[in-house]
């Protein structure tokens, strides 16, 4: 892991094998990797959004007091920036060059990304996938 003053300054981009759903009220963030899924708000989907293309800590930092986010929301801004860079879902991203796409955000609420306890013991690759029961 680096050293914190190195993430701030490093360009991040979510990992190509991170999927995501974008739901009404957020997203679910899975990681086919580890099999684990995440339920992401609509704040912490739309911080999880900028790193798609790539994004540094302060350009997400900066568009959340775009949204509504006040100085007391930079410590659960960057808990949220961290979870992403410590569960692997974000990897450094030094070639990143695309500029950084904020999407507006409805309302402002504190970003709460919730690991789930559990990881998806089988995902469907295939729908011919001959292991799975056919509908009668």
């Amino acid at each position: 892991m680096m050293p914190e003053s190195e993430t701030d300054n490093c360009r991040w981009k979510l990992r190509p094998d991170v999927v995501v759903t974008v739901l009404n009220d957020g997203a679910v963030v899975l990681d086919l990797q580890s099999k684990f899924f995440f339920s992401a708000n609509a704040s912490a989907w739309a911080i999880t959004e900028m790193f798609e293309a790539g994004a540094t800590q302060q350009e997400v930092r900066d568009a959340c007091v775009r949204w509504g986010a006040v100085n007391g929301d930079q410590q659960v801004v960057d808990t949220l920036i961290r979870q992403l860079i410590t569960e692997g879902l974000v990897k450094p991203a030094p070639d990143a060059a695309q500029p950084v796409r904020a999407t507006a955000l409805a309302a402002w609420v504190a970003p709460a990304l919730v690991k789930h306890s559990e990881p998806l013991q089988r995902i469907m690759v295939s729908a011919f996938d001959p292991g799975l029961p056919l509908a009668e």
